[in-house]
């Protein structure tokens, strides 16, 4: 039987399946969460530089229809709370005005954490299928979106979709990207932004795949194939570091059922990986190269602030803090080259420490590490290693955006594994009267 459930029967809540826990609901929500992860544009207006990720409000459901598992309950409020403990540990030192707003909107951007547990213990194997259809259509449209309508017809389709406030994209200088810039982002803000969430749903889907001892289709070759393309193509420096990972992970995972195929494959498949690094960085280097220094500019500025600063390391700015920090000119970024206004910190993981500390900062950021690298628990160490260098490459060195989904997402659906190994699906009594 189709892991993949058919849209008409999606559409009447899916076909029955007693082994799986939860409701045909529950399992269309989760299969629902799995989609919108790749969309951030999907997403409602708050006022003039902030938004509510849908993905973020179908968490909230999955994680209150999951009311039978304490853990994901107590994860989402843990997730929720680090910056009022950062808080107050800073009360007894240097207290800072709170920030409302933005104390709402880690709670909220952060809720994929919890959603994603939730949305794997509902579905078990079949978010397979689920992450695999919406890595292929997402990376396939970055691909046509460069290719196709940037390189040959010199425009953006659906330019008024990446419209919303709290992302810089395009359309605030269209003339130049099309111009001079010319990397795909497709359904993203940004290609960094693409590249880094299309590495982390890919290793997420390698991981899937050996977890559950399922042999790779074409479905999902497929999908990781045009990964590796869409990575390439977006001239993001992550390509250096993350293809080749990407790369290996996918054809040893393939090993376990092919291996004579994949040992042919690997070292063709690791030099293409190897070249196309090596080329991005030179051509990185050849051109005006002033985002990489952007970004380099405002995590060493940031760094040696906290250096410089005990309280600051310690007890970090408060949510928002960073932010306003920037902004008020007291970051020094006289040391650093830099060739834009920088408004903050170029960096998810940066952004933690430097608003809450080592004392709170660092044990959360510690702890996403430990979930990553544990791939769920059922994997080889070679695995969790790889999973984390990509979730520390994306977080900390390519991705700025909190909303980024698949920052939460991974360490979440890697807990989620784990829970699923605790509590396996059992067959389940069906319900009188239910047709």
């Amino acid at each position: 039987m189709s892991l993949f459930p058919p849209l008409a029967q999606v559409a009447q809540g899916g076909p029955r399946d007693a082994s799986l826990p939860g409701t045909r609901v529950d399992r269309v929500l989760s299969g629902l969460l799995v989609v919108l992860s790749a969309l951030p544009f999907f997403a409602l207006p708050l006022g003039s530089d902030t938004n509510l990720p849908l993905s973020s409000v179908v968490s909230v459901l999955l994680v209150l229809r999951c009311r039978r598992q304490p853990a994901v309950l107590a994860l989402a409020a843990f997730v929720a709370l680090v910056p009022f403990c950062a808080t107050f540990a800073r009360m007894f030192l240097e207290p800072e005005p709170w920030q409302p707003v933005e104390t709402l909107a880690w709670a909220v951007y952060t809720l994929p954490i919890a959603g994603t547990t939730a949305a794997v213990l509902f579905l078990r194997e079949r978010v397979i299928a689920w992450l695999s259809w919406t890595l292929l259509f997402s990376a396939l449209f970055v691909v046509v979106q460069k290719h196709v309508f940037i390189d040959v017809l010199q425009t953006v389709p659906f330019a008024a979709l990446y419209e919303l406030p709290g992302y810089w994209t395009f359309t605030e200088d269209p003339e130049t990207f099309l111009t001079y810039v010319k990397r795909p982002f497709g359904m993203f803000p940004e290609s960094s932004f693409m590249a880094g969430s299309l590495s982390l749903m890919a290793m997420a889907l390698v991981v899937l795949l050996y977890h559950y001892g399922r042999q790779a289709g074409a479905k999902e070759l497929a999908a990781l194939g045009l990964v590796v393309w869409a990575v390439a193509v977006s001239g993001s420096g992550s390509a250096v570091v993350v293809l080749g990972l990407v790369v290996v992970a996918a054809l040893i995972t393939t090993a376990r059922q092919h291996p004579r195929a994949a040992l042919f494959l690997l070292p063709p498949a690791l030099l293409t990986a190897g070249i196309v690094s090596v080329s991005t960085l030179a051509e990185r280097q050849r051109g005006f190269n002033y985002s990489w220094a952007d970004r380099y500019g405002s995590i060493a500025a940031s760094t040696r602030l906290m250096l410089q600063d005990p309280v600051v390391f310690w007890t970090g700015l408060g949510r928002g803090g960073a932010n306003q920090m920037f902004l008020d000119e007291k970051m020094p970024l006289g040391l650093y080259q830099h060739f834009n206004p920088l408004p903050d910190i170029y960096s998810v993981v940066g952004r933690v420490l430097l608003e809450q500390g080592m004392l709170v900062g660092l044990a959360f950021v510690a702890s996403l590490c430990v979930l990553v690298l544990r791939a769920g628990g059922g994997c080889r160490t070679w695995l969790g290693l790889c999973s984390l260098v990509v979730w520390v490459v994306a977080s900390g060195m390519t991705i700025s955006y909190d909303s980024a989904y698949w920052i939460w997402g991974l360490p979440g659906l890697f807990l989620g594994l784990e829970l699923s190994n605790a509590q396996p699906a059992t067959p389940q009594p069906v319900p009188a009267g239910n047709p």
